[in-house]
């Protein structure tokens, strides 16, 4: 993760001997300066661009953008936001990164976080769904097979958000049928096989729901993707119990996805097991 932002607003304020209200003038108050070095506010990306020109710094040096990272710049910062669900400051991070010189697949990739901010932060799902529908209305030269069954995932989220379901699993059966067809089994199949069993069981559709869920949980198991592996044994034990068709086995199957729940601290989770564990008698 990228050191605080304002972190390093203090740090190359004092470097220049600046004072707060030196930064502050004519951009905001010296209160907000403050309050954005204490990092208790994130500064927008129009008021952080014109605090980078007074600290004359780049808008890269907040974030610790690396040089090269493989095709995107930042995109391991990106990742890490993502993963952590900070999307307000990434939000800012990704603002900033859209107004430098960018390749087409680069854009592509960092609209589609933008889209995923806008789905979140605001929360503005028909923005968020507008700009991903126009990503696959737009389709580039390099196709990155992961970004784009990426896409339909997040369009599938915020259709089930907006209460269109139908639409939901059409997004996420084509982004399923993307990774197998590409034999992408990493974390990002592990997050597609997740959000689909989530929305077969929210449909009461639970048969369907543990044909999902047991086919993700085989990839993880196979392919060694710890990442979900708990969620998804979980949805596939609360499938057989709405069906009445819970075993011992899968009992003891329960034990091992509380076990990788501990393991992570999953502390939501780790309640949802214990409750499911009790009735077995196995706590």
């Amino acid at each position: 993760m990228a050191s605080k932002i304002g972190d390093k607003v203090l740090s190359r304020r004092k470097e220049l001997r600046m004072t707060q209200a030196d930064l502050a003038k004519n951009i905001c108050t010296q209160s907000q300066v403050s309050r954005i070095e204490k990092n208790e506010i994130m500064p927008s990306s129009e008021t952080l661009y014109q605090i980078a020109r007074r600290l004359n710094v780049s808008m890269d040096y907040f974030f610790g953008v690396e040089p090269v990272n493989n095709t995107i710049r930042g995109k391991k910062i990106c990742e890490d936001y993502l993963e952590s669900k900070e999307f307000e400051t990434l939000e800012v991070f990704v603002d900033a990164q859209l107004q430098t010189v960018l390749t087409e697949y680069e854009h592509r990739y960092l609209t589609w976080v933008k889209a995923v901010c806008a789905g979140y932060t605001k929360p503005d799902l028909e923005i968020a769904i507008k700009m991903l529908e126009e990503l696959l209305e737009n389709p580039i030269k390099y196709q990155d097979n992961e970004l784009e069954a990426s896409i339909h995932n997040s369009l599938a989220i915020f259709y089930r958000k907006s209460k269109e379901p139908e639409k939901a699993e059409t997004h996420i059966r084509k982004a399923r049928y993307i990774i197998n067809e590409n034999h992408l089994y990493n974390e990002a199949a592990a997050k597609i096989y997740y959000q689909y069993a989530t929305f077969l069981m929210s449909e009461d559709k639970f048969e369907d729901c543990l044909d999902i869920a047991n086919e993700g949980i085989e990839i993880c198991i196979k392919h060694n993707v710890l990442f979900l592996l708990d969620n998804m044994i979980y949805l596939a034990s609360g499938a057989k119990q709405e069906m009445n068709i819970i075993s011992q086995k899968d009992r003891d199957l329960c034990s091992v996805g509380y076990g990788l729940a501990k393991m992570k601290n999953n502390t939501v989770l780790i309640d949802l097991y214990e409750q499911e564990l009790t009735q077995y008698n196995l706590l």
